[in-house]
């Protein structure tokens, strides 16, 4: 089954705070509040940013995690406003690479094409829910064929839904370069799903 971003916040603020021990031990100087205020307001982006470079939805939340519990542990250094969220992916990009590095491939592959099966919807007939499925099938098949690169952009753009400007700082680029590299993925993307669209045709 899959695992909503809310239900995976529901149940990481305790694993959080079990993952640290004593939270007020990790780092007396923080300002508790202002990260709890950061952790609401960020989770569900960063989850989402995570949840589509990973094979299951438990990792994904082991790994973020790992991102805010990192993130406490150096809270005193956070930049103010919204400056903060950019820090947070920033953190959660390089948590995504130590994992991958550990998992010994470079991305992995998002939500599984069994895992679609499982997702119910009263509210449209079999066959709609069935299209549904295929369009979501072939999204998923073609996102784990391009490169790190697309996936992160596109990722940050249309799963954590950040603007051209934050995606810029977050990866250090111009908004021009962001702009470009977004068009040239989805191009790229658009590519690959119609070709699988037809390969499962034939």
């Amino acid at each position: 089954m899959l695992i909503s971003s809310s239900d995976a916040f529901a149940r990481s603020v305790p694993e959080l705070a079990e993952s640290a021990g004593d939270l007020h031990s990790v780092a007396d100087s923080a300002d508790r509040e202002g990260f709890s205020q950061l952790y609401v307001s960020a989770f569900p982006k960063v989850y989402s940013f995570v949840r589509s470079h990973v094979r299951t939805a438990e990792i994904a939340q082991d790994v973020v995690g790992q991102v805010f519990l990192k993130a406490f542990k150096h809270f005193s250094r956070a930049p103010s406003g919204s400056a903060a969220l950019i820090w947070v992916f920033r953190i959660a990009r390089t948590v995504l690479i130590d994992h991958w590095r550990v998992e010994g491939r470079r991305y992995s592959p998002g939500v599984s094409i069994e895992d679609l099966a499982d997702i119910p919807d009263a509210n449209v007939s079999p066959e709609v829910s069935y299209f549904r499925k295929e369009q979501k099938a072939l999204l998923l098949e073609a996102m784990q064929e391009l490169s790190h690169a697309d996936r992160t952009i596109l990722s940050l753009k249309f799963g954590a839904h950040q603007t051209n400007r934050e995606i810029a700082a977050i990866l250090d680029l111009g908004e021009a370069a962001v702009s470009m590299r977004l068009l040239r993925g989805l191009r790229r993307l658009r590519a690959r799903i119609v070709a699988k669209g037809i390969e499962r045709e034939r």
